[in-house]
């Protein structure tokens, strides 16, 4: 019975946060969707914490878009590694039937650049057509790990690419808000 308990307990470890969040300071992006010194993209709260958010000015169009942030962080406490889990998309939507719009989001830390996570996902128009404020979320288990975070609760720089496209048809989408589901874990 004691076996059972301890190993029931070990994946909550493994889940939660830090005690100290590390606090954003650099938010930097760029793409047709957020031009550079545009202002288009703001931090919700201020901190990588479980569930950062971000809102967009200009991600929308009727094919395809872009929007990378560049993301740097201090503060947060020593002994931890983080990685993007999950994004939810938020906007406005239309699609005719017969198309669909799909959400490829994909994150990095600038010191592993080759060491990418994909997530993808989509929403489908197979009746009348979508005109709404619909979210789209997607989720990985091919985690990419920031470094551990030392003295400074630096995990490095993270990059996480929003790229939403039309497919079929047509359709339009106005992307305002991405949340992110973070993973943390001692190291």
């Amino acid at each position: 019975m004691r076996t059972a308990l301890f190993l029931a307990a070990v994946p909550a470890l493994v889940l939660a946060a830090p005690d100290h969040a590390p606090k954003i300071t650099s938010l930097k992006f760029s793409g047709q969707g957020c031009p550079n010194d545009s202002g288009s993209v703001k931090a919700v709260y201020g901190e990588l914490g479980d569930n950062p958010a971000f809102t967009f000015g200009q991600l929308k169009g009727d094919d395809t878009g872009a929007c990378e942030l560049h993301i740097q962080s201090s503060g947060g406490s020593q002994g931890w590694q983080v990685a993007v889990k999950e994004v939810t998309y938020e906007g406005n939507v239309k699609l005719s039937s017969g198309s669909q719009l799909d959400t490829i989001t994909s994150a990095y830390w600038s010191e592993h650049a080759a060491d990418t996570s994909v997530l993808r996902g989509s929403i489908a128009c197979t009746g009348p057509d979508i005109k709404d404020y619909v979210k789209v979320k997607s989720s990985t288990t091919d985690l990419t790990w920031s470094k551990c975070t030392g003295a400074d609760g630096n995990p490095g720089i993270l990059n996480v690419n929003a790229r939403p496209v039309v497919q079929g048809k047509s359709g339009t989408y106005d992307i305002s808000k991405a949340t992110w589901g973070l993973q943390w874990r001692k190291c």
